[in-house]
């Protein structure tokens, strides 16, 4: 049906037909994306939350994100991070804690509001509220005062809260003093190194042994499923010499962004930074005019199915690319989002959709889709034998390492136990403990462990894989407080400890308020986070 439609789409009749269709698509479906807006996710007391107000939420955090992270934001990141769930739970506790406010009969008064505005930094210049740059941001986020201030407005009820909860936080001179310990407390450690690569294993495995390691770690060796895809590139700078760039244009970039022009805390003026601000909007200007283009070769490649041909008729290269699932996109895609799972839904030939970086626009189509599988053991016979080595190896060498750990809490004496081993033992000196320890390298898990063993217990439960090697330490000695630097951080420590403590209060009312509203109620969920 759909060849038939590219085939004849000049025929008057059928672009009646296809007339028809659009319009149904942009009632039917507009009206569908128009419903999923309004509709509720959650109620709290009554009063509806609107799937918009996720929405804008999500936005917002992935906007944040992107800027943060950059080409580094991948889809694989972007999953570990999972804002849509940090989204949906904001919006949630949002209302919750406005909720609480009206309880409580919290406002904002006329001249709280007043204040926030004028002293918002972004509607500053030189260091005093300005009224043109107040509208001009505003209009720049196509926001009316009256808008800005309801959203402002609120914003202040729900820190008035917050404040509330965490104001009720107290500290005492003792806990202070403990958390000051545990940060300025230095330690000294022995310890041994058990190296793996010092162990003897099987170096011989039979094929056997190699094929029941290949079945049991098959996963480790696993091809992921991999896309061949082709395509063509819209460059922004393609695009850089054509874009015309207004004198208001140029003007409204310096005001919105006069942090950039900013040296030694003094603005530089317009004149000496217009052709960088003219440099970066005709790089704006090239990406939005790329992206226009590939559009427009999307759509004709699309309508008459003519990929090599419409690339040969423009002078227009088509590059090849493997994709492969679950991870992350390397090259010349490197940081389009969403690209990695969209691919891997498409059926072999399909023409994709238009994805953009900051660099250009791609049109692109699926060459081949090839499954997912564990090889057979002579393609990856190499990479067994290593990975078997190294695994026994590891084993041998923790095994070694336990050993050594229970004989000693058994009451050997580490200095001879070391040497009747053939190992050495070492000594750190003292040190304060950090994720970096003296000698030993890099080990979060240490320096947690270091917080727990003492003069009565110096051995840790267990040893600790590093840098190749198990380590089994022992704590020899301590460092001395010093009294007078307690008593010049006693304030600091309480003020660090007060605003710990103060969010950790907070964030167990909240999720006690959560829990208690849902019970009764008074909270009820209407969607999955997963479904939104």
């Amino acid at each position: 049906m759909l060849q038939l439609m590219r085939k004849h789409a000049r025929n008057w009749l059928m672009k009646v037909v296809l007339g028809i269709i659009i319009v149904v698509f942009v009632f039917y479906f507009g009206s569908m994306r128009g419903d999923q807006e309004t509709e509720t996710i959650a109620m709290v007391d009554g009063s509806r939350i609107a799937y918009a107000e996720f929405r804008k939420q999500y936005e917002s955090l992935l906007d944040f994100y992107r800027q943060r992270y950059g080409d580094y934001l991948t889809d694989d990141l972007i999953k570990q991070i999972n804002p849509k769930q940090q989204a949906f739970d904001s919006t949630i506790s949002q209302a919750i804690i406005l909720s609480k406010a009206d309880e409580l009969k919290l406002d904002v008064s006329d001249d709280e509001l007043k204040f926030s505005i004028l002293s918002y930094p972004a509607f500053q210049k030189n260091g005093a509220f300005n009224n043109d740059l107040y509208q001009r941001a505003l209009r720049y986020q196509r926001m009316t005062p009256e808008n800005f201030e309801a959203i402002q407005r609120r914003d202040l009820k729900i820190g008035k809260v917050e404040r509330l909860i965490r104001e009720s936080a107290k500290v005492s001179e003792q806990e202070a003093y403990e958390i000051f310990r545990l940060q300025n407390r230095k330690v000294n450690v022995n310890f041994i190194k058990i190296a793996t690569d010092t162990v003897k294993v099987n170096e011989d495995p039979s094929e056997e042994t190699l094929k029941a390691y290949l079945e049991k770690h098959g996963e480790e060796f696993r091809i992921p499923q991999m896309a061949t895809v082709e395509y063509i590139v819209f460059k922004g700078e393609s695009f850089t010499e054509t874009a015309v760039i207004s004198d208001e244009e140029i003007q409204a970039y310096y005001d919105y962004h006069e942090d950039e022009f900013t040296d030694n805390g003094k603005v530089n003026p317009l004149s000496k930074v217009r052709g960088d601000i003219i440099s970066k909007l005709k790089s704006i200007k090239g990406v939005d005019a790329a992206f226009e283009k590939a559009t427009t070769a999307h759509d004709t490649i699309y309508q008459e199915e003519n990929f090599e041909k419409y690339a040969k008729e423009q002078g227009l290269e088509i590059g090849t690319s493997k994709l492969f699932r679950n991870i992350p996109l390397s090259g010349e895609f490197k940081g389009i989002q969403d690209l990695g799972e969209y691919v891997f839904g498409l059926q072999e030939g399909d023409l994709g959709r238009v994805f953009s970086d900051n660099k250009g626009s791609y049109v692109f189509r699926l060459v081949s889709l090839k499954p997912s599988h564990i090889p057979e053991l002579q393609k990856v016979l190499k990479e067994v034998k290593d990975s078997y080595a190294q695994s026994s190896a590891i084993q041998a060498a923790q095994k070694k390492a336990e050993d050594i750990l229970s004989r000693l809490k058994s009451g050997a004496d580490m200095a001879k136990l070391s040497r009747k081993e053939g190992l050495k033992m070492a000594e750190t000196g003292l040190f304060m403990p950090g994720p970096e320890i003296p000698q030993i390298g890099s080990s979060p898990d240490i320096e947690g462990a270091l917080l727990e063993i003492s003069r009565e217990n110096p051995y840790p439960d267990r040893t600790f894989f590093v840098d190749g090697s198990y380590i089994v330490m022992m704590l020899i000695g301590e460092g001395t407080l010093d009294e007078k630097e307690w008593m010049a951080k006693k304030d600091s420590t309480k003020e660090f400890l007060l605003r710990q403590k103060g969010e950790s209060y907070f964030l167990a009312w909240l999720e006690g308020t959560r829990e208690d509203m849902i019970s009764t109620g008074r909270l009820k969920i209407l969607r999955n986070v997963e479904d939104l």
